[in-house]
């Protein structure tokens, strides 16, 4: 039988309430779920006033519903060149999370340390709509992952069931939850099948010291198998991978402990991204994890500003990890997160011409490997074009 999960259940100390969110259905939905919370109705500059002063950890325990403005869909901010990036899109459900991960830029990256959800959810599926409809022949991988878990509030929101069932019925869009979480069930509950649900990964040790209040990695793997068996795709996203003594080791044995819970044929992609961080966040993860074996080797500044192990170091992590992936499926849709093109060289024996390239190449691998989904060969001159702008205008 399927275990609780093994993350800290989720509770706040207050609700906060922008006003012009109080009418929201969302808004009901959550407020009925957490009866016992105190809650309050303030306006943006007062909450602002208040929560500012908050340290980060006290400030996850708050949780603020409000009503999303600008960059509700939007491009992956990824990063600049030379760095490759595979032209994700967003949608900014929520921002913050309950983890706290030590080697997280979120940390410095977000302006308010409280828990944010967007109740207007149905301008955010409108704004997807237009962007699909204005780019037909293009396929969109769009998730809600980049500022927050997909996962870790479904539990009150209950929203990821309302976002499978909207893309799975868009013809040219593939949607993604991304998660430390095992909170699935939501999900469960869609009424169809199209969609990835994917999990970040590290070795056990990892989760353990950098990965406060995270799933445990065999509780992510029993959910990962569970949903496999249900029909859904699944991804794997090894990142940050983290270079320490063990690390060749236990990277390998992750990667088994992966494809000896769910089949190679069900896993739509696996990403691989090494260490890389703002350099204000370095003082961040010492100051608050002290004990963190993050950013303790060495590292250099990348040319997009970010501190990276240098070169040599990420290609040969890369390669053991690749390896091992190669020997339990020789099909399976590897790439890099923001990484240059001589390290694809290196570790892949090629490079993505450039950013529309990585994005053609997903939607290949996908039309191929899994015709059920409905995809049809992708066009490159599709993926030439730029998106409309005008699909990425927020409501206002």
């Amino acid at each position: 039988m399927f275990q609780p999960q093994a993350e800290i259940p989720v509770r706040f100390d207050r609700i906060e309430i922008d006003p012009e969110a109080v009418s929201f259905p969302l808004t009901g939905r959550i407020l009925e779920r957490l009866p016992d919370t105190p809650r309050s109705v303030s306006a943006g500059e007062t909450f602002s006033r208040s929560i500012s002063r908050l340290p980060l950890t006290r400030g996850k325990r708050v949780l603020r519903l409000a009503v999303g403005r600008g960059g509700l869909v939007k491009p992956c901010p990824a990063t600049s060149d030379p760095y490759l990036c595979c032209r994700y899109t967003v949608m900014n459900a929520q921002s913050q999370c309950p983890m706290d991960c030590a080697y997280c830029v979120l940390q410095t990256y977000l302006d308010s340390a409280c828990q944010t959800v967007f109740v207007n959810t149905d301008d955010m599926l409108a704004q997807a709509g237009l962007l699909l409809d204005q780019n037909p022949g293009r396929l969109f991988r769009v998730g809600t992952g980049e500022l927050a878990d997909s996962l870790a509030l479904d539990g009150l929101t209950g929203t990821a069931r309302e976002f499978i069932e909207f893309f799975a019925a868009r013809p040219n869009a593939l949607f993604e939850l991304k998660t430390k979480t095992v909170r699935v069930d939501g999900a469960l509950e869609a009424a169809t099948r199209k969609a990835v649900i994917s999990w970040s990964v590290n070795p056990s040790s990892v989760v353990a010291s950098e990965e406060h209040g995270s799933a445990s990695l065999e509780h992510r793997l029993v959910a990962a198998s569970r949903c496999a068996k249900a029909g859904f795709l699944i991804g794997f996203h090894f990142d940050p991978i983290l270079d320490y003594p063990e690390s060749e080791r236990e990277y390998a044995e992750l990667t088994d402990r992966l494809f000896d819970a769910v089949d190679p044929s069900r896993v739509a992609w696996i990403s691989l991204g090494s260490l890389r961080y703002p350099p204000a966040l370095g003082d961040v993860i010492r100051t608050r994890f002290p004990k963190s074996r993050v950013g303790t080797g060495e590292m250099i500044r990348g040319l997009d500003g970010k501190m990276r192990y240098p070169r040599p170091l990420r290609v040969a992590l890369y390669r053991a990890v690749l390896e091992r992936i190669r020997r339990r499926s020789s099909d399976v849709f590897v790439y890099f997160c923001m990484e240059s093109r001589p390290v694809w060289e290196k570790v892949m024996g090629f490079a993505p011409k450039d950013n529309a390239d990585l994005d053609f190449r997903f939607a290949e691998s996908l039309a191929r490997r899994f015709p059920e989904l409905g995809f049809p060969e992708p066009e490159r001159g599709e993926y030439k074009c730029g998106i409309q702008a005008s699909a990425f205008h927020s409501f206002e």
